[in-house]
């Protein structure tokens, strides 16, 4: 027998095979495209997923294991208790400015023979996500995390082996070929059929950070932090949301907001208005420990730029002059930059902040020298006490109004829409790969995947534009220009020195690139993998960047994102030259006209386009 319910004008369909045990609950997406069931056949919890017909999802088992009760075995009973529909739209700094959170959710009641839980289940035009609630759960052993999602074995999937930094390398294989037992970073992307998956989660203040250990039939959410449990110290547990992103198209997966919209706005009565994006020079990565007597030269060089912000990265600790020790001499650089209309942001190894007594008086210290933000590096892997730790640091900067950074850290779980100031963080295999003087060098595959996977959970602090002639290898300035386009982190660190900038034919595009935008395209020649190619507006301009992965490539795509015809400029890579080398032309584009672009292996384009 089926029955409609009907709560707060929602429609929710239940299907009840046994008026006595048993209830199936299915429900859709705003735009009814999407259905997601939940349902509990010989009394273990299953989740289901579909999209305009297609089964993405199959059968995949759900449950949080707390003392040895598993709250997805032994159901007899689903009963709703709740059902709203959310339709808001919020200002965002990244790649759009503004994001719509739709959806309808419902919140169940699962009975079984060892008690009751609650079920939070939310049905996405993009997606879908669930989340635990145990009751009664204080000093309660959280055991594991029994989420399952079925991966079809011939999907194609992006995946990358856990670290605690999330810096490994990515791959590209079937399901079928990543070997069980494989733990894997979250978000993991997977193409079934002409669908696009995300699987990852969002929200995680107290639970440590969950990666997906891969088994025959799918991917179990896991604790690589924890892998025995802990204690809970709440009477109610509440775990984090676990997550699929569903999409048609690379467009609409990197245009989802999910992760984000999964997580509660600001606080009620907090105030973000001081948050200032910017562009950031930084001498780490070219030059190694900054030196007191350089500084100045590199905040002259950042007002040059045009750029808000300079990095005072490791070594500052160590800076004396006659009389006065390394927070004088740090008060003394960062107040000629502000002289020079550069705010500056303090490195700091999280060692030095480790509870909340600590954190206060150590930032309570940078901001008294001036600073507008920190970077916080070297955290610790992420077991429950450091994930609170991480929300105490978020709390604390945002008292003291600093920009938040932080580094070798874990992924993001969407919580920049709770506190905006952390504009971005590291959690990615960035350009610091790309170094000689640790012999390190990327792939050209690399940043050709990572746009439709890490980034999906937040922005990454990538570190972009390598101009170096010493330090390409294998790739080309136009490549590594264009990364600044397709990366999102709107504090973005720039990895090269201003050396390498200053009197180039890039340097009027790095003097006025944005780092957050309105609108992002992703153009459809784009493939995970193989050429990235995304279109970003700020008011009446359009910022094309291209990168290109192993194999060489003639991109050619439609400017039908314009409104109206446009004129610019074009970098490109020049022909069979050196990859140093940057080819610069005034270019036009009409609206629906065909652009097409030879490039070459690990090279690239950029684009800019004014609207007449």
């Amino acid at each position: 027998m089926r029955i409609f319910q009907r709560i707060l004008g929602l429609t929710v369909l239940v299907v009840v095979f046994n008026s006595q045990t048993t209830m199936a609950v299915e429900i859709k997406s705003p735009d009814a495209d999407l259905i997601v069931t939940v349902d509990h056949p010989s009394g273990r919890l299953r989740l289901q997923v579909e999209h305009k017909g297609w089964e993405l999802i199959p059968e995949s088992f759900l449950g949080l294991q707390v003392d040895g009760v598993n709250s997805g075995d032994q159901v007899r009973l689903i009963k709703i208790l709740h059902e709203r529909m959310v339709n808001e739209e919020y200002e965002w700094l990244g790649a759009n400015s503004k994001v719509w959170n739709l959806f309808r959710e419902v919140v169940l009641e699962i009975s079984t023979l060892n008690g009751s839980s609650r079920l939070y289940l939310r049905a996405y035009n993009d997606g879908v996500a669930i989340r635990y609630c145990i009751p009664g759960a204080n000093n309660k052993q959280i055991e594991a995390d029994l989420t399952t999602f079925h991966v079809k074995g011939t999907a194609e999937c992006y995946w990358a082996h856990y670290e605690n930094s999330n810096e490994e390398l990515h791959h590209i294989t079937r399901f079928s070929e990543i070997s069980d037992h494989n733990v894997l970073m979250a978000p993991l992307t997977a193409k079934v059929g002409e669908h696009y998956l995300a699987f990852s989660e969002a929200g995680c203040i107290d639970f440590p950070d969950m990666s997906w250990l891969k088994h025959e039939r799918g991917i179990q959410a896991h604790f690589t932090t924890n892998p025995q449990g802990w204690k809970s110290e709440k009477d109610t547990v509440l775990s984090p949301w676990r997550c699929v992103i569903v999409a048609e198209s690379l467009n609409a997966l990197v245009n989802s907001y999910l992760v984000q919209n999964l997580c509660d706005p600001p606080a009620t009565g907090t105030d973000f208005s001081w948050v200032k994006p910017g562009r950031v020079l930084w001498q780490w990565w070219s030059s190694g420990a900054p030196m007191l007597d350089e500084q100045r030269q590199w905040l002259d060089a950042a007002a040059r730029l045009n750029w808000e912000y300079y990095l005072i990265d490791d070594g500052w600790r160590d800076w004396r002059q006659a009389g006065k020790d390394q927070w004088q001499c740090l008060k003394e650089v960062i107040d000629y930059g502000n002289r020079v209309g550069v705010g500056s942001i303090v490195w700091v190894d999280s060692k030095e902040m480790r509870d909340r007594e600590s954190i206060r008086k150590y930032l309570t210290r940078v901001k008294k020298v001036g600073a507008k933000g920190i970077k916080i590096d070297f955290v610790p892997p992420a077991t429950p006490e450091v994930m609170k730790w991480y929300e105490m640091a978020r709390e604390e900067t945002y008292r003291l109004q600093l920009l938040c950074n932080f580094h070798g850290c874990v992924k993001p779980t969407g919580l920049q829409r709770t506190w905006p100031h952390e504009l971005t963080r590291e959690g990615v295999r960035g350009n610091e790969y790309h170094m000689t003087r640790y012999d390190r060098q990327m792939p050209q595959d690399q940043d050709v995947i990572v746009p439709f996977t890490r980034l999906l959970a937040g922005p990454a602090d990538f570190t972009p534009v390598i101009f170096d002639r010493n330090e390409l290898r294998g790739f080309t300035r136009a490549h590594q220009l264009a990364q600044v386009i397709v990366y999102n982190s709107p504090l973005t660190h720039f990895a090269d020195s201003y050396r390498n900038y200053l009197n180039t034919k890039a340097e009027d595009f790095l003097m006025d690139v944005p780092v957050v935008w309105d609108e992002t395209v992703v153009l459809p020649v784009s493939k995970i993998g193989k050429l990235v190619a995304f279109a970003k507006r700020k008011g009446d301009e359009w910022w094309i960047g291209i990168l290109n992965g192993k194999e060489a490539v003639r991109c050619s795509f439609a400017m039908n994102f314009l409104e109206r015809d446009a004129v610019g400029i074009i970098l490109t890579d020049v022909r069979d030259g050196q990859p140093y080398e940057l080819n610069r032309e005034y270019c036009t584009a009409k609206k629906d006209e065909l652009f097409t672009l030879p490039i070459q292996p690990g090279g690239g384009s950029v684009i800019r386009l004014k609207m007449k």
